[in-house]
């Protein structure tokens, strides 16, 4: 499926939670349906998480964790194509469309499984919830690329940034700095960003860090924000090497 397609199928689909519990999940529904004849299996279905893998976990299993939030705030949702720009409201249904494009065209190596959070816009109970099922289960986080979307970059045309990072060794810090140079020019990196799930993960002293595709305009607006079309394969082929980098798969 092309990432327009799922861009536009996904910011359309509403997700709103209380703060204990997903209280409109249709943007989940139509993940659902959109993984269903991958091999890609619901594995873990919380009160404001639904976590995929390709096979259940397993106790001691080291595992590299996405984390995207699906919760949103807009009180109506729309995606419009303006020339070589999208607009709409892309917080963070555009970070979940390139989770679920990645899903779907297997660029994820093994090892890596997928959370789609909620309460993300206030206290990142799901990211809470997802730390405590991998807790009981034993399995070990090598490490989480949280995604999101942010308006650093935006008026410099970057492609994605990496924020947040937090707990991480200097050898995967180096392995990062040296695969992410063929992005020289696309990217920018802010070390101590606005708060996301990552600062939830460092409360757990997990390694981590945030994956963000910039943005134009107020992207909590119900009158959308924007990106340049351009952007997003750069952003999904940054998200498909960071798995591949903090798993070994490279």
């Amino acid at each position: 499926m092309e990432f327009e397609t799922i861009l536009k199928k996904l910011t359309c689909a509403d997700c709103k939670d209380d703060g204990e519990k997903f209280t409109v999940s249709s943007r989940l529904d139509v993940i659902s349906e959109m993984l269903a004849e991958s091999e890609w299996n619901l594995i873990a279905k919380g009160n404001l998480c639904h976590i995929y893998s390709r096979h259940q976990l397993q106790a001691d299993q080291e595992i590299v964790l996405i984390s995207s939030h699906v919760d949103c705030v807009y009180s109506q949702l729309f995606l419009e194509t303006q020339d070589d720009m999208l607009r709409g409201t892309f917080d963070n249904a555009l970070t979940n469309a390139a989770v679920v494009k990645m899903m779907t065209d297997n660029r994820l190596p093994e090892g890596v499984i997928v959370a789609f959070t909620g309460d993300e816009e206030r206290n990142s109970s799901g990211a809470k919830e997802v730390v405590k099922y991998l807790s009981e289960i034993g399995c070990y986080v090598r490490f989480i690329v949280v995604t999101d979307v942010t308006n650093v970059g935006w008026d410099h045309g970057l492609s994605f940034t990496i924020e947040n990072d937090l707990n991480i060794d200097l050898l995967t810090a180096h392995n990062i700095i040296e695969h992410m140079k063929k992005y020289a020019g696309a990217y920018g990196f802010v070390h101590e960003a606005m708060p996301d799930e990552t600062w939830l993960y460092d409360e757990y002293k997990l390694p981590c860090l945030t994956l963000c595709h910039p943005v134009g305009g107020d992207m909590h607006s119900d009158c959308g924000s924007t990106i340049r079309k351009s952007s997003a394969a750069t952003y999904c082929d940054a998200l498909s090497d960071l798995c591949k980098i903090t798993t070994g798969d490279v």
